[in-house]
């Protein structure tokens, strides 16, 4: 194996230009000689440089990632969207045992301040007339339930998820 690589830190070469005597000729400064040694030096140098920079730039690309998953969790748990349907319960035609209700869950990201979060419920569908009132309840980090207060025998909403907390 070259000296090169069995290095293990790199000490620069402090180098000297060889200087004479303009009179007489004489070496004044033997100057550093450019041989096996000084050059396996270099090389050693530009070896460790490259070992560094690859370190340096594998490091900056792991935070890179782990930077943009934070930005991704951040942007999931500060705003999400999606659509659920509440089918009406059986009844005698004026009373009901329950009013219907159903549970939403959320994927991705817990909310990490729950129940501190505020969800927007809007009918898109089904006997919007005989809704009554969506009512969100029971807000957890990972879903929430909505409820019917209306006769209606099916709705379709779109919920918003608004997280400005987080």
């Amino acid at each position: 194996m070259s000296e090169i690589h069995r290095t293990r830190t790199y000490e620069p070469t402090v180098w000297e230009d060889r200087v004479l005597d303009e009179a007489t000729g004489q070496v004044i400064i033997e100057g550093t000689p450019v041989d096996e040694e000084n050059m396996n030096n270099i090389e050693a140098g530009i070896l460790v440089a490259h070992y560094d920079i690859g370190l340096l730039a594998e490091f900056l690309a792991q935070q890179t990632r782990l930077n943009n998953l934070e930005i991704q969790k951040y942007k999931n748990q500060r705003l999400l969207q999606g659509q659920a349907t509440i089918t009406g319960t059986s009844s005698n035609g004026y009373f009901r045992d329950s009013e219907p209700f159903v549970q939403v869950s959320l994927t991705g990201f817990a909310q990490i301040n729950a129940p501190n979060y505020d969800v927007l419920v809007t009918p898109i569908g089904g006997d919007a007339g005989l809704v009554g009132r969506l009512e969100v309840y029971d807000k957890t980090q990972n879903g929430f339930k909505v409820k019917m207060t209306g006769s209606a025998s099916s709705v379709t909403f779109l919920w918003t998820l608004i997280n400005p907390a987080v």
